[in-house]
């Protein structure tokens, strides 16, 4: 249901399709999923995703971004107000650890590294920083995971016209080359969204997703990816300009709960 074939050291070959037309052009032909919960879907339909929060930082990359856009992303009255919430906890939102320096202050303690993996630098063929992994932290708080991507370049709040990015965290519980959930990042012209495919079908993005610097992190109960029961988990990032250049980089299975 999730990625339909992997290859040792390179992470997903084939993949299902995605969310934008571009984008499924990319990933190749997809897996077919049931339908049988209420409001899923076999396809990964806008009013399922979650839009990414993204940091001014990322806005202020030199891709092209509409003032619409920036308005939506980033309106300062509403970002100090999400500050603020994190701050004194009000939400009850914890930062998970974050995998680089360029992270917000706030506590950290109650939040337990699960995987902490690094991938080689400069594997990802012929794409922008922002499409090479470094780096990937499974992070577990009480009932929430949390998924920390570390790139090597700053992500743009909006990509550009033709350009695509589709990110896939896999979590496997069998020895199936499908994985059983995931959670599919789409980047396109649009900004980011978030979703998640289950067994069932793709569902209401039960989470919350941020882009900020080089991170792509993503937070949801574990009982939206099947409870907190042994698994596998792997990673892959697929890029492509819309114009012929095309690059690709991801991980290997490991176990999410330490075997």
């Amino acid at each position: 249901m999730g990625s339909c074939a992997h290859s040792q050291g390179r992470g997903v070959v084939l993949r299902r399709s995605a969310p934008s037309g571009a984008l499924a052009a990319l990933l190749l032909a997809g897996c077919a999923v049931g339908g049988e919960v209420p409001g899923a879907s076999p396809e990964p339909r806008a009013e399922l995703a979650a839009e990414a929060e993204v940091a001014a930082e990322n806005l202020e990359d030199p891709r092209p971004v509409s003032a619409r856009d920036r308005r939506a992303a980033n309106g300062p009255a509403e970002r100090r107000q999400r500050a603020d919430r994190r701050q004194s906890g009000g939400d009850g939102y914890a930062a998970p650890p974050r995998t680089t320096s360029a992270a917000r202050t706030g506590s950290t303690s109650s939040w337990r590294e699960l995987v902490n993996l690094g991938d080689p630098a400069a594997d990802h063929g012929d794409g922008p920083g922002f499409a090479d992994l470094e780096g990937v932290r499974f992070s577990e708080s009480g009932e929430r995971l949390a998924m920390s991507l570390s790139v090597a370049g700053v992500v743009p709040g909006a990509l550009d016209d033709r350009e695509v990015q589709g990110v896939g965290i896999d979590l496997f519980r069998s020895s199936s080359d499908e994985s059983d959930y995931q959670i599919f990042l789409d980047g396109g012209r649009h900004g980011w969204r978030a979703f998640l495919q289950t067994p069932q079908g793709f569902v209401d993005f039960p989470g919350t997703f941020e882009v900020e610097g080089r991170l792509l992190q993503v937070v949801v109960p574990w009982s939206a990816v099947g409870g907190r029961e042994a698994a596998e988990v792997s990673v892959f990032i697929d890029w492509s300009s819309g114009v012929g250049r095309l690059s690709s980089d991801g991980t290997v299975r490991v176990d999410l709960l330490g075997g």
